[in-house]
């Protein structure tokens, strides 16, 4: 398999979300992401059992979903940061490893001694990945924040929902997934650089700059215009119309936008052609930027069929739509399954399951299964040897309490 990462060394000293997701997209590129756990307690992701959603008769109780989601195909070890004989283990870590990824709050690793300052004096080609809140500089640096503050802070939840809705956030961890491709994107640019000048440098992404980042169309617009658009409703702030998702006689389908090629061949599907001309439908922008009179109508035809029913006819078509599914339903996506999107994991509790995979391909090269998150502290040893640890030095450092 491709693997262009292959023999870079990367340090995780994070949780939950954003770093660990950022190192396990390094993970999935080849790299060898070697998690730092907390002695006590590892990562609190361990902790979200599927027990603690589902209740305690749920399938699977005592798998961590979130833990597996977050670190499959890492090695782990234990370490105090309490303790100096951890913050030296650690500190010879980044003499010769590659990257080191944090989401701790920015100033935490610095009142350690595994600060950026300190870092590259142990080794000036070292990237330090620093996953942030609100970004390396202003009023806001050591706050305090998750997903859903960054959501509401740039705007996101004040645009999602129905006009009448309270705000509302999404239905997933959306600032921190995408704050945390945004650090990794960033490692992967810092590490070209590194192959041309030698040196390394320290990222930041934070969640709040990627949600900004990831609205540039729409809040580019209130400062051109000065206006403040309206909820994004069933479609988008700007989409209203023949946007976004329908019910149909046993679920929903959603249309992404009919232009005027395609427009005739929707008419004659729907059984519409009497509003083919219709200048309160023909137009593209009427249909599709404030088609509420659109919207009405289709809400009454679109209930007369399935949602294949429609999929067929309007795919074949080359018109823009898909079945609106829910998770049960995408697991089975043999589309998914073939790009790699899904991969198959051999879990010593759950058996056979599917996880989420790698959206990125190399060569057309595909992963199908995934490789088993670690034990807490699985790799101590294997990592200190390779550290240059002798077995004497190993054993110290466990009757020190640092590993």
């Amino acid at each position: 398999m491709s693997k262009p990462l292959e023999g870079i060394k990367v340090v995780e000293i994070a949780q939950e979300i954003q770093g660990p997701f950022a190192s396990l997209f390094l993970a999935d590129m080849g790299a060898d992401v070697i998690k730092i756990e907390n002695k006590e307690t590892g990562d609190l992701s361990r902790w979200m059992l599927t027990s603690l959603i589902g209740g305690p008769d749920v399938k699977n109780p005592t798998v961590s979903h979130y833990f597996i989601a977050m670190n499959r195909g890492k090695r782990s070890i234990t370490a105090d940061l309490k303790k100096p004989d951890a913050i030296e283990m650690v500190r010879r870590m980044l003499k010769s490893y590659d990257v080191l990824v944090t989401n701790y709050r920015p100033g935490v690793l610095d009142r350690l001694g595994l600060g950026y300052e300190d870092a590259r004096k142990l080794n000036p080609r070292i990237v330090y990945g620093q996953g942030s809140s609100w970004g390396p500089k202003g009023p806001w640096v050591t706050r305090p924040s998750r997903d859903t503050l960054a959501q509401a802070a740039s705007g996101v939840m004040a645009k999602t929902g129905m006009p009448n809705d309270p705000p509302l956030a999404a239905g997933m961890f959306i600032a921190d997934h995408s704050g945390a491709l945004s650090l990794a994107n960033g490692i992967l640019a810092a590490l070209f650089a590194r192959e041309r000048t030698g040196q390394g440098q320290k990222v930041d992404a934070s969640i709040y700059g990627t949600m900004i980042a990831m609205q540039g169309m729409e809040i580019n617009y209130t400062s051109i215009s000065g206006v403040e658009p309206e909820r994004a409703g069933r479609g988008h702030q700007f989409l209203h119309g023949v946007w976004g998702a329908f019910p149909t006689s046993d679920g929903h389908i959603c249309i992404a936008g009919v232009d005027e090629k395609r427009w005739p061949s929707f008419c004659r599907i729907l059984g519409i052609q009497h509003l083919e001309k219709d200048p309160e439908f023909s137009d593209n922008v009427i249909r599709n930027f404030h088609g509420d009179k659109i919207q009405k109508v289709l809400d009454e035809i679109f209930p007369k069929k399935t949602s294949q029913q429609w999929l067929k006819e309007l795919t074949d078509a080359d018109i823009l739509a898909t079945e609106v599914v829910d998770y049960k339903t995408m697991l089975k996506s043999e589309q998914a399954r073939v790009n790699g999107y899904l991969l198959e994991l051999d879990h010593p509790v759950a058996g056979k399951v599917l996880v989420s995979g790698t959206p990125v391909t190399m060569n057309g090269e595909v992963t199908t299964e995934a490789r088993m998150p670690p034990e807490h502290g699985q790799h101590s040893e294997e990592i200190l040897l390779e550290l240059g640890y002798s077995w004497e030095e190993i054993g110290a450092l466990r009757d020190s309490g640092a590993i």
